[in-house]
């Protein structure tokens, strides 16, 4: 009787993110990423296993007996141990009967029940006399030296071996998660692939793109919606392949916008615009530049979930939801420490998540969501907090993202990304004078009760927003007007005489503008379909 069994890496983002610079995290995921795919062709063969799915620090292997599956577990243990100085949790195998998919569900359960009942890692003990290393923290250091990438002149510092491994997995000649990007990314631009590739050495390159010149960056954190749902309804076939193809889905999807990024702005062709840190399986962690950042994430999205139906399509998956993705986008100073952009960004994509989940589960509807924030300067991220027991909220975020128009049902909970994005490019000559008033205007809202919401909002759009209109030239008027009503409601409608929104979140009816979130944007919510010059403004007179 054939055996299944499962093992997966604990804690991944705590070890590819256990280091100081990008170049060891992109070193760590490629580390990760070459592990994963070599087991095939060493441990799997010596204990006669047949690979299902090796990707992502996730496991699925298939043995003829269970002690080969015991003996093989055991040795991927150590194994993760050794290369890579982090853990990883084997499940006990299950018989593999007929029915795959019954013993990958219950193989499931076994490895989810093992990971809660790990006790992780021992911390080293700390000794006199005994150096840390001065990259991760965390290891003892086995060497004194210098790091790839460092300068000449650069001190030299204590080093662990792990930290050493990173820097030097990111400068192999073949890199598996950097080159295979940089094919996909070749392929939509139709270019030479075989050319030396100028990569982003740090946060400094791609702050160079920033317009404004404040050495802006932007972080992409993504994930994909329901994907346990889909991979819980493949057969072994199937399991395979879509494991084996969803990298080059994240490939070819993140290839597109980067692509789009460098027509639009083709005085910076010599280098890649982004710099990929995580790329495994529907995952993804990026380094992009801050201009075009919240259209290079819709565009993103849009690319994932069209590759991923055809993949789908293409291994007999026919009976799924249309498969959607999640994105967070957060807009930083380049000098703010990448872990905790990531940890605000995963904040921020659970909550696209949920809205995701919530739309489908109230009208039905599938469709992925971008949520974004902007990090002023190098304060903490996410300190001001929303005033949940107020019936009014500035900020429409998250964004829905779709090809064509939006389901009237989804309106209901937000809208598109697209639109708030086509007011950035019509609000373009708004005097800055104008601007600062009105995003000033947003913060100062009046405190009201739910009974009386309607008309304190009629009654602050008379004194505030009138204002504020009767002082732009006719020109401008009438496109603020309209991006009032674009990103709100019309202001003559059955509600009230006002421009906000109603939507229910989270089980309440609130109101909220888009307004605030394209003020908190502005210098990064250009469409790759424009060139910077196109968004210089022309100041028309009040």
């Amino acid at each position: 009787m054939p055996y299944l069994l499962a093992a997966e890496a604990d804690k991944i983002q705590d070890f590819i993110f256990r280091s100081s610079r990008l170049r060891e995290v992109v070193g760590a995921s490629q580390l990760l990423t070459r592990f994963c795919r070599s087991v095939e062709d060493t441990l799997a063969r010596q204990h006669n296993g047949q690979v299902v799915v090796n990707d992502g620090g996730s496991f699925r292997i298939i043995f003829l007996t269970r002690d080969e599956a015991i003996a093989f577990g055991n040795e991927l243990i150590e194994l993760y141990r050794l290369v890579l100085g982090s853990s990883l949790t084997v499940a006990e195998p299950v018989e593999l009967s007929s029915k795959f998919t019954d013993a990958n569900e219950e193989i499931g359960r076994k490895l989810r029940w093992a990971k809660s009942r790990r006790e992780g890692i021992v911390a080293e003990v700390h000794m006199p006399y005994v150096a840390f290393c001065a990259s991760c923290g965390v290891a003892l250091a086995e060497q004194r030296g210098r790091l790839g990438g460092q300068r000449a002149s650069a001190r030299s510092q204590y080093l662990c071996a792990i930290c050493r491994t990173k820097t030097a997995e990111r400068d192999r000649t073949s890199r598996v998660l950097l080159e295979d990007f940089y094919q996909a990314y070749c392929t939509v631009l139709e270019i030479d692939s075989k050319q030396d590739t100028d990569w982003p050495e740090d946060t400094d390159d791609v702050a160079a793109f920033d317009l404004g010149k404040r050495n802006y960056v932007a972080y992409l954190v993504a994930d994909g919606n329901g994907m346990g749902q889909i991979f819980g309804m493949c057969d072994q076939k199937q399991i395979k392949d879509l494991s084996n193809e969803l990298a080059q889905v994240l490939h070819e999807s993140l290839a597109v916008p980067a692509a789009q990024f460098r027509k639009a702005m083709p005085g910076q062709a010599a280098m890649v615009p982004i710099l990929p840190l995580i790329l495994g399986g529907d995952d993804l962690f990026a380094l992009i530049p801050a201009p075009y950042a919240l259209d290079f994430a819709r565009q993103f999205c849009l690319e994932w979930e069209k590759r991923m139906s055809v993949l789908t399509q293409k291994i007999g998956l026919i009976h799924i939801p249309r498969p959607t993705i999640a994105a967070a986008v957060v807009i930083c100073k380049n000098t703010y420490p990448y872990a905790l952009a990531h940890r605000r960004a995963e904040t921020l994509l659970k909550e696209a998540k949920r809205q995701s989940k919530l739309l489908t589960a109230e009208i039905g509807e599938h469709l992925s969501a971008v949520n974004f924030e902007v990090i002023l300067g190098n304060r903490l991220a996410g300190l001001e907090g929303e005033d949940n027991d107020r019936p009014i909220r500035a900020s429409l975020r998250p964004y829905w993202v779709a090809e064509n128009s939006l389901p009237t049902a989804a309106r209901q909970q937000g809208i598109e990304l697209k639109q708030l994005l086509e007011q950035r490019i019509e609000l373009k000559d708004l005097p800055n004078k104008r601007l600062a008033e009105l995003r000033h205007c947003f913060e100062d809202l009046p405190e009201m009760k739910v009974r009386d919401r309607i008309q304190q909002m009629s009654i602050w759009t008379k004194r505030r927003i009138d204002k504020i209109l009767s002082r732009v030239g006719n020109t401008s008027r009438e496109k603020l007007e309209k991006a009032l009503e674009s990103l709100g409601k019309p202001r003559n409608d059955s509600s009230g005489a006002h421009h906000w929104l109603s939507v229910t979140r989270n089980g309440e009816d609130l109101l909220a503008h888009g307004i605030p979130d394209l003020l908190e944007v502005w210098d990064f919510a250009q469409t790759l379909d424009h060139s910077p010059d196109e968004y210089a403004p022309q100041e028309e007179e009040a």
